[in-house]
């Protein structure tokens, strides 16, 4: 009887982390006309932003049905496991339902399904945390009450490099596009209430990474459990940059620079970068 963890695709822990660490992983899937994909399993990350660059529409993205999530919460039940499931941000998908009915379905009341509000680098965050607790030698109740508190302290700073995704997306008027791109305007964006929202704009990088450094506040007091983490989409080079900034002006302990994958990459495009921690 061990405890385990489930999460699903937009955490960006790819299919080799989560067998190396022993993670259940349910894989989102993104669709371009009528052929799919899921996520990190047939199209890697680099795959998708070719495709993505060429597309003359978005993709579409859908969330795993029910029986994706079945095999491992009957593996859970057979075993006795109790198991601990982080999930994407409600509002931006219908994966946490999918979990909610397949748990109805196995019928085993040791699945706990946590609605994260985040994606990206902030749940995996929270998935490095919950096994921070468990090292902890913390219960699984504990586990739990512990990530549902800090999902609400979860803190994501982004740019991104062009406001054509957000436009296609419908969160950018046509005009409003246009005129940013020549200006060269860097929307700057986070995740608020579980969903994209626009924080404010930059003219050109060096702007756009002060201007967010700058809504970030002066001081970063994450929890020392945790680094500062890092996502880029497509190209490394703009987070590369954003790191640098934050570096200089917090100091703090950080990760490696994770890939975006498909589900946000859809909306911020290539080109895009992230910063988050949890604050304590």
């Amino acid at each position: 009887m061990a405890i385990r963890f489930l999460t699903d695709s937009t955490s960006d822990i790819t299919p080799e982390e989560a067998r190396a660490r022993g993670i259940f992983l349910v894989p989102m899937e993104v669709s371009f006309g009528d052929v799919s994909y899921r996520d990190n399993y047939d199209i890697t990350h680099e795959e998708f932003y070719e495709k993505l660059v060429r597309a003359k529409t978005l993709p579409t993205t859908s969330q795993p049905a029910p029986a994706d999530f079945l095999p491992f919460f009957e593996e859970a039940k057979e075993k006795g496991d109790t198991l601990i499931c982080l999930l994407i941000s409600a509002a931006l998908s219908g994966t946490v339902q999918s979990a909610i009915l397949a748990k109805e379905i196995c019928q085993y009341e040791s699945i706990y399904i946590i609605d994260s509000k985040e994606a990206i680098v902030g749940l995996r965050m929270l998935v490095d945390l919950g096994f921070r607790l468990l090292e902890e030698g913390k219960s699984a109740e504990e586990i739990v009450a512990e990530l549902e508190s800090a999902k609400t302290r979860v803190r994501l700073f982004a740019l991104v490099d062009t406001l054509e995704y957000l436009h296609k997306g419908g969160r950018l008027s046509a005009a409003t596009a246009v005129v940013g791109t020549i200006l060269k305007v860097k929307p700057l964006v986070t995740l608020k209430n579980g969903e994209l929202a626009v924080l404010g704009k930059g003219r050109g990088v060096k702007d756009a990474i002060r201007t967010l450094l700058s809504l970030a506040g002066d001081d970063l007091h994450a929890d020392p459990r945790l680094p500062v983490y890092y996502g880029y989409s497509r190209d490394k080079s703009l987070c590369e940059e954003l790191r640098a900034a934050v570096e200089e002006k917090y100091a703090p302990k950080g990760s490696p620079l994770y890939s975006i994958g498909a589900v946000i990459g859809t909306h911020v495009g290539p080109g895009g970068a992230v910063f988050g921690y949890l604050e304590r």
